[in-house]
C-alpha cells in the first residue's frame, strides 16, 4: 500500500508573540483541530525560523555560532550568479538601518518604510567600498533592502538577528566575541560615513529618515550539501528558503492560490515512476504571520491568521471533505486530510498529523490564544 503524500508546512509566528486579546482572534476550527489531533513532538536544535529551516534541509548549524542565513539569502538574491568551484566567501547580512537617539540610547528602525531606493543603495554601497575596502571587506546590495557584507576572513563574532532588535535599543544586542571591539569601531565609522553622505543629506532635507548604520547578523559560509533532501518542490517567497532550495537543486515557486493545484503537486511528488527520482515531499514556507510578529503588527497578524485558516479549509475540502473548497468547517467537525502533514511553528516543535488522526475524537482543539491572556503565547 502506497503512503499518502507528505506536506511540510513551516509557519513561523503562528504562536506569536503579538499583543492581541483572545476576543480579537478569528475562529480557526480547521487549524485548531488539526493541531489538537496531531502528535506534538520536539525538534532538537530548532528554536527559531532560521534553524528550523536548516533542520528541514538536513543541516545542523553549530549552536554557539550564527545561524548562517546570509550566504543562502545572497544565493537567492543573485539568481544568475555562477556558484563556481572556488572557496566560498564569508557573508554577513548588512541591512541598512536608521538609528535614532532616544535619551541615552540608540533605537533601531528598518523595513519598507526606511528602505533606500536603487540609486540610494548603490551610492551608499560605493561609498562604503571606497572608504573601507582596504579592511578586507566588500559591501553588496543585490536588492535595495537586502545588503550583504563579504569578508576575506571569518570574523570571530556572534550576532543577533535584525528581528530581535527591530524597534528596540541596540544596547545588549551588539555583536559579541573576540573581535567585537574592532567591529564596533568599524560600525561607528560607517555611521559617521553615512551620516555625512549626500544620500542622507537629501533624505534629511526631504523629511525622510536617514540611513545611518548597518546591522550585521547571520554570518557564515555555504555549508557542504547534507546529501539527498526529501523535497521535490518548495513553495515560498522567503529568500532563505529559496537559497536553501537552490543549494540543494530543488525548484522553488510561489504558493498556488488553489489548494487543488498544491494537492496535485503533492501527489505527483510522492508517486515513484520508472524514470523519476525517488518520491519526495512538498515544503511550504507560509508568509505573513512571522513578518507581522517582527513588526509587532497585530492587525496584520490577525489578517494572516484568517488567510491561513481559509487556505487550510480549502486544503481539507480538496482532500475529501464534502462541500466547496474554502468552505468553513462547522463547530465540532473533523478536518479530513488525505496526506501526512508536518506543521512547524518554528519554535522547537512539530505537529505531526496522519490521515487516521482525524478519528481522535477525544482530542480537544488547541486554543491559539488563551482567555485572560493579553499577549499571544504558545499553548
Amino acid at each position: 500500500m502506497s503512503r499518502p503524500p507528505r506536506l511540510d508546512l513551516l509557519i513561523p509566528g503562528l504562536f506569536g508573540p503579538v499583543l492581541v486579546h483572545h476576543t480579537e482572534v478569528p475562529p480557526t476550527p480547521v487549524l485548531s483541530r488539526l493541531l489538537g489531533q496531531a502528535d506534538r513532538l520536539p525538534v532538537a536544535g530548532s528554536p527559531d525560523p532560521c534553524r528550523t529551516l536548516f533542520h528541514l534541509f538536513g543541516y545542523t548549524p553549530a549552536s554557539e555560532l550564527d545561524c548562517p542565513s546570509a550566504p543562502y539569502c545572497r544565493l537567492a538574491d543573485f539568481q544568475t550568479e555562477d556558484l563556481g568551484t572556488g572557496p566560498e566567501p564569508y557573508v554577513l547580512h548588512a541591512d541598512p538601518v536608521h538609528l535614532r537617539p532616544d535619551r541615552d540610547r540608540l533605537v533601531l528602525f528598518a523595513g519598507p518604510d526606511f528602505a533606500p531606493d536603487r540609486a540610494e543603495a548603490d551610492a551608499l554601497v560605493n561609498l562604503f567600498n571606497q572608504h573601507l575596502g582596504d579592511e578586507g571587506l566588500r559591501l553588496e546590495a543585490p536588492t535595495p533592502q537586502r545588503w550583504y557584507l563579504l569578508s576575506e576572513q571569518p570574523p570571530q563574532l556572534v550576532t543577533q538577528p535584525l528581528a530581535a532588535v527591530l524597534g528596540r535599543p541596540i544596547a545588549g544586542h551588539l555583536p559579541q566575541g573576540p573581535e567585537a571591539r574592532r567591529w564596533a569601531r568599524l560600525l561607528n565609522e560607517v555611521q559617521m560615513l553615512f551620516h555625512h553622505s549626500e544620500v542622507n543629506q537629501r533624505r534629511e532635507a526631504a523629511g525622510i529618515p536617514t540611513l545611518n548604520g548597518l546591522w550585521l547578523w547571520g554570518g557564515g559560509r555555504l555549508l557542504p550539501p547534507p546529501g539527498r533532501v526529501a523535497y521535490k518542490v518548495v513553495f515560498g517567497a522567503d529568500p532563505l528558503v529559496r537559497g536553501l532550495a537552490r543549494a540543494s537543486g530543488i525548484p522553488t515557486t510561489n504558493l498556488p492560490t488553489d489548494p487543488a493545484t498544491l494537492l496535485a503537486v503533492a501527489v505527483s511528488s510522492s508517486t515513484p515512476t520508472p524514470t523519476s527520482s525517488p518520491p519526495g515531499a512538498v515544503l511550504i514556507r507560509w508568509h505573513g504571520l512571522w513578518e507581522a510578529v517582527v513588526r509587532a503588527d497585530a492587525p496584520s497578524w490577525l489578517a494572516a491568521l484568517s488567510a491561513l485558516e481559509q487556505w487550510l479549509s480549502g486544503l481539507t475540502a480538496g482532500s475529501g471533505v464534502p462541500g466547496p473548497a474554502g468552505a468553513p468547517l462547522t463547530r465540532g467537525a473533523t478536518p479530513r486530510l488525505r496526506l501526512d502533514l508536518d506543521l512547524y511553528p518554528a519554535n522547537g516543535e512539530r505537529f505531526h498529523h496522519r490521515p487516521y488522526h482525524r478519528y481522535r475524537f477525544w482530542r480537544h482543539p488547541i486554543a491559539l490564544v488563551r482567555p485572560g491572556k493579553g499577549s499571544r503565547e504558545s499553548p
